[in-house]
């Protein structure tokens, strides 16, 4: 099981270059590792982190996470209705017509969305 992840900073030392990749819209300086549990609206999407490396999307994309339905009819979400763990949806129909579906667990680098302090709450 994952341990719990929030925010551990990461330093991004490489970016595929090819003509397959997007440039970083972002300075990778601002990239976090999170769970994908934990993205907020308006995070920016840039990989999924492994024990295998890291594997940037042809295009980062702004999360807008909602609840998994196991009976979506997109084309993806059927493919982890046989998953035990929590599922997310991280985006759907952005930036492409299915949704983005991840295990809550899973590691994604993302640069976080400018959050302004809540002026109601005291810290």
């Amino acid at each position: 099981m994952c341990e719990n992840v929030d925010f551990f900073k990461a330093v991004v030392t490489s970016y595929p270059q090819d003509a397959d990749h997007a440039p970083l819209l972002q300075d990778p300086v601002h990239a976090r590792v999170a769970r994908a549990g934990d993205v907020a609206d308006g995070d920016l999407i840039l990989a999924a982190v492994s024990l295998r490396g890291t594997d940037y999307f042809n295009d980062q994309y702004i999360a807008h996470p909602e609840p998994y339905d196991p009976a979506c009819q997109c084309g993806v979400c059927c493919h982890l209705t046989h998953e035990k763990s929590d599922v997310v949806v991280l985006s759907n129909g952005r930036p492409w017509t299915t949704c983005d579906p991840w295990l809550a667990d899973e590691l994604a680098l993302i640069v976080p969305a400018l959050r302004l302090p809540d002026p109601n709450v005291k810290e």
